[in-house]
């Protein structure tokens, strides 16, 4: 089932019974925190005196700090605030605490209770800086007309650290949906049975194992976050393998947007899975579920490589959800060290690639900072060329063969898709670099792991294949003159190297550092070469 692993906790179950109509915000952001660095579980507690602590502002940079600029540890931030009365028809199920964005992971606390936590602490760090951060406190745990205090525990594991990006306070859905320019208006009674009753049917049909009554609730047109309707029953065939299903929808609001659809807000849970802060789209007129018809989104399987749920991003061209049976070339691209599937969000990378007319289905696996190879850190090669790509391959409109299939990467995923091009010829054909490591091996795993990998250095590959195997794909590469990890000298050696052996390929180095404002203009001639590569190969349809 397509579930984005979500930064909800606790979510109360709850019927759809409301019309999303109550608006109310209590704005954190701006000054009146304390901070400081280091880690104590006493500084969660709301009696604890933090007057000695920094006088601070959220969001924040900690790079703007001359003693945080290259902090890398744990911190805390702590706010006391004075709630208003209870606004009539505010519940406390209703309210959202929104944290915006923080670097790396935190754990947030709300009175002295915990409330979630996104991300991971060492020894199992695990960076999840681009992800919103949404919480749900306990009914009851809420100080109405009186003083609440926030605390915060983050730890930084590497770059930047601390809040970076708003929205940070206490809303309600219908707030935060407005301020993120999701607006709509209020739901009738009757448009609100009507949603209501569908997701009843839903709920129902799952726990009576009743596929075919579910799949009457999905309308034929459906598509939401990558499922078709095919798909997702037979998602549910599969869960229904391992015993009993249920699905629930909690806190769930009905409003209805500019297209005239119902939308319903809820937190949904399919057993097994992990709860998720959903838009669900109703058609106004019939009982039946139409999906987001989403050209950008989430998906996720369960990875045999990874041991746990697996999340990689999709990006389907414009003429994906218009056309019915065309098919379509795939370009899978990899995020940099301490990146992962969520930050081409942050770079609203749908809209760049809008903006290029790309023509493929693009694939952002969650690379995590494993250097795309088999290590105890992770399988993370496994996981891409085993998994993912067959799964793509089913699961979406793809031409499924290697002329048809390029990859691309930023930093270490420029490193991941010279290493995981050349050594799965049979896979990708077009290869694109910007800014990559190719200068060094896979920097990941145990050392006899790293020394195991050694040959999986991008100029050590090159050197050791003939001009032949090279010629088997086309290559784009790029750095920066100052790029401050040298990986624009690593161009020019790459550009030398392949030069050498008579291998095409389009070099660039120009004026930069290792940045996206050196890369990110780039786009336009690494999609270029796939392109070509594609259209090389033309398929006759």
């Amino acid at each position: 089932m397509n579930v984005p692993t979500s930064a909800v906790a606790g979510p109360r179950p709850t019927t759809c019974a409301t019309t999303g109509s109550v608006d109310f915000g209590v704005d954190l952001a701006g000054g009146g925190w304390k901070f400081t660095t280091g880690d104590d579980p006493a500084w969660s507690d709301p009696s604890f005196a933090d007057t000695s602590w920094r006088d601070w502002t959220v969001p924040d940079d900690w790079g703007g700090h001359s003693d945080l600029s290259s902090y890398d540890g744990f911190a805390w931030y702590r706010k006391t605030f004075t709630l208003p009365a209870r606004p009539d028809g505010v519940t406390d199920a209703a309210v959202v605490a929104a944290l915006g964005k923080i670097d790396d992971a935190d754990q947030a606390f709300l009175n002295g209770q915990p409330i979630g936590r996104t991300g991971g602490f060492p020894p199992e760090f695990d960076s999840t800086w681009e992800v919103p951060r949404e919480y749900y406190p306990a009914d009851g745990l809420l100080k109405w007309g009186a003083t609440n205090v926030v605390a915060v525990r983050v730890y930084d594991g590497t770059g930047g650290g601390g809040f970076y990006q708003g929205p940070v306070g206490l809303y309600s859905k219908a707030r935060l949906r407005a301020l993120a320019g999701d607006t709509g208006t209020a739901a009738t009674r009757t448009q609100l049975a009507h949603a209501c009753a569908v997701l009843d049917r839903q709920h129902r049909a799952v726990a009576a194992g009743d596929v075919r009554g579910y799949a009457a609730t999905l309308d034929k047109g459906f598509f939401h976050q990558g499922d078709t309707a095919a798909r997702r029953i037979a998602d549910l065939r599969e869960l229904l393998k391992s015993g009993p299903v249920t699905l629930t929808d909690a806190q769930a609001e009905v409003y209805v947007d500019a297209r005239g659809r119902l939308v319903v807000d809820t937190i949904r849970t399919w057993t097994g899975l992990p709860p998720t802060r959903e838009l669900l789209y109703i058609d106004p007129r019939r009982a039946v579920e139409l999906g987001d018809r989403s050209r950008f989104f989430r998906d996720d399987y369960a990875s045999a490589a990874m041991g746990r749920r697996t999340q990689f991003n999709v990006y389907l061209p414009k003429d994906y959800t218009g056309t019915g049976g065309k098919r379509f070339p795939v370009v899978y691209m990899l995020n940099g060290f301490n990146g992962s599937n969520i930050e081409w969000e942050a770079r609203d990378i749908d809209t760049v690639l809008d903006r290029l007319g790309v023509e493929a289905i693009v694939v952002f696996p969650d690379g995590g900072s494993g250097w795309y190879v088999d290590t105890s850190a992770g399988k993370y090669r496994t996981m891409i060329v085993d998994e993912i790509v067959p799964l793509v391959d089913r699961a979406y409109r793809t031409i499924p063969d290697r002329d048809h299939r390029g990859i691309s990467g930023v930093s270490m995923g420029g490193q991941g898709a010279f290493t995981l091009g050349l050594t799965n010829p049979e896979v990708f054909s077009s290869i694109a670099s910007h800014m990559g490591a190719l200068s060094l091996p896979p920097l990941v795993g145990t050392s006899a792991e790293q020394a195991a990998n050694a040959g999986l250095r991008p100029l050590t590959l090159v050197a050791g294949m003939s001009a032949a195997d090279l010629n088997r794909h086309r290559f784009y590469f790029d750095g920066g003159d100052s790029d401050e990890y040298r990986f624009g000298v690593a161009a020019q050696q790459m550009s030398t190297a392949l030069a050498a052996k008579g291998v095409r390929h389009d070099y660039q180095l120009g004026a930069g550092r290792h940045d996206d404002a050196y890369w990110m203009p780039k786009l336009d001639r690494s999609f270029a070469l796939h392109a070509e590569q594609f259209a090389t190969h033309p398929v006759r349809r």
